[in-house]
């Protein structure tokens, strides 16, 4: 199917001014013309060149490098957008830390919790310092992969200094994990199954043990994580493509299973 530029701009959310800027740098060129050589259309092929702009516009990247990138052959594009991922789910992982200090914060303006001086700053990373994932070609260190800098918890007993994860592919094969449990969930929703059932638990007993990879939750941490999925944009939205339930069916299970298993 073919699609005007005026329908993708309705789709992407990208206006027609910018699109035909990207027309002009030759970073996305229309499938064909029609009649009027004015009109041009765009399929499925360009459509997928457009995410690929808007994803390396995302994340930083230089202007002058994403014409080069959007010349890479098939699996050059998808080796970028597996590292594309990773660096998404590290500001996802981030947010959350963020997020978690701006709570203890507010409590503490409100009179509810007492602020340690420690807690101010946590979940700041400076940019190049405490890397989440060193590349496999760097010397092994022994720093913890999540570390107090990144997690509000300051107890010992909620994070996790195991270092198991250091790899970019470590990590790919942490995303496959997690992309099989999101899918079992979605099966089970599509069963009729409930978060409290006995084979649904035993799948979010998979994404807690998934979640210990990287640090050891509290119950308050995994019930936020789940409060999480459901209220930020980017995880609603990465749920919803899986079912249009998943972000509160899976924040549910997660916290039955805070109640049982981390109390």
């Amino acid at each position: 199917m073919a699609y005007t530029m005026a329908d993708v701009s309705g789709m992407s959310g990208i206006s027609l001014k910018e699109l035909s800027q990207y027309v002009k740098s030759g970073w996305l060129t229309p499938a064909f013309a029609g009649r009027d050589q004015n009109e041009v259309y765009y399929e499925k092929p360009e459509l997928l060149k457009l995410q690929q702009i808007l994803f390396c516009k995302e994340l930083g990247v230089e202007q002058e490098e994403i014409g080069p990138m959007l010349q890479e052959d098939h699996q050059d594009i998808i080796h970028m957008m597996q590292r594309q991922r990773i660096q998404l789910l590290e500001k996802a992982l981030h947010l959350h830390g963020l997020i978690q200090t701006l709570d203890k914060t507010i409590s503490h303006l409100q009179g509810e919790y007492e602020l340690e001086v420690q807690e101010l700053y946590q979940g700041f990373i400076k940019k190049g310092h405490h890397s989440m994932l060193p590349d496999s070609t760097e010397a092994p260190n022994h720093d913890p992969v999540i570390t107090d800098s990144w997690h509000p918890a300051q107890s010992e007993s909620a994070i996790s200094y195991d270092g198991e994860l250091k790899t970019k592919e470590d990590y790919l094969d942490s995303q496959e994990k997690i992309d099989r449990i999101n899918r079992d969930l979605q099966r089970a929703i599509e069963d009729g199954l409930t978060p409290e059932s006995q084979e649904v638990q035993h799948i979010i007993g998979r994404h807690l043990e998934w979640v210990k990879d990287y640090y050891t939750p509290t119950a308050e941490i995994y019930r936020d994580l789940g409060n999480l999925y459901v209220e930020h944009q980017n995880f609603r939205q990465m749920y919803d493509g899986y079912h249009p339930k998943l972000a509160e069916f899976l924040r549910d299970g997660m916290m039955i299973k805070a109640e049982q298993e981390l109390t």
